[in-house]
């Protein structure tokens, strides 16, 4: 394992978020900021690499939506930067990463959940570019699990509706739940019912890459949610998941 596969494994084993933040320029000193823009100009979408390299991927995303042959350098420097992140991640979990790209925002997004998967391993790295806000984390004992559970099971099925919508029409949350203020509240503000103590919650700096923890069969997952700011701006979201076992 590398140095910073390890040292991340390390930190995440000594978070009580489970979850650590992974430092990266601001978007503005990124040599790939214009291809970065020009891809959330366009209409929102995501793409998962599957077993496409990252080169292969961000060139049949780019051919399609900006042209074939634009950006060519800074495809190739994106692509590079995204394989790093791939290769740490596979490493946390001794398997390949799983890649996909968003640029549309799911406001399922702005409720305090976690990740699951059905491996008994896994962790997610999140990077968003071009985000104005952090993605917000707090600790399993400020949920009280029991009241979530409940609170998910009425509303979780409402969410998952609410992102189809979003998606396909690009409406905004306030729009489509005008007609519940409570709920719009909840998600403005973060404070829902089940969460125990609003003060703490911690914000990942705007523009930072962070690990947290997927939930699986034998490892408990990562509360978190993304900021109200960011319903607007979605960015070019980089998600990155290793999972084995």
């Amino acid at each position: 394992m590398s140095p910073d596969a390890r040292a991340a494994g390390q930190a995440l084993d000594r978070s009580e978020l489970g979850a650590v933040e992974l430092p990266r320029p601001p978007l503005d000193d990124l040599p790939y900021r214009d291809l970065v823009r020009a891809l959330v100009a366009r209409q929102g979408f995501r793409l998962d690499f599957n077993r496409l390299e990252p080169g292969e991927a961000l060139g049949l995303v780019c051919d399609q939506l900006l042209g074939p042959g634009t950006f060519v350098s800074e495809r190739a420097l994106l692509a590079q930067d995204i394989a790093a992140l791939a290769a740490l991640m596979g490493e946390l979990v001794g398997a390949r990463a799983a890649v996909a790209l968003r640029t549309y925002f799911a406001p399922g997004d702005l409720v305090w959940h976690v990740d699951r998967v059905h491996e008994a391993r896994a962790f997610r790295l999140v990077w968003p570019l071009g985000r104005p806000a952090g993605m917000r984390v707090t600790s399993r004992d400020n949920i009280d699990r029991t009241m979530f559970r409940a609170y998910m099971h009425r509303e979780h099925p409402l969410l998952g509706r609410l992102d189809t919508r979003v998606a396909r029409t690009g409406a905004d949350v306030e729009t489509l739940w005008a007609h519940r203020p409570a709920q719009l509240e909840a998600m403005r503000s973060g404070s829902f019912p089940f969460l125990i103590d609003p003060g703490q919650v911690h914000e990942i700096t705007p523009g930072a890459a962070s690990i947290h923890c997927v939930e699986t069969p034998s490892q408990p997952g990562t509360y978190h949610r993304s900021a109200w700011a960011n319903r607007h701006a979605p960015g070019l979201q980089i998600v990155v998941t290793g999972a084995a076992g």
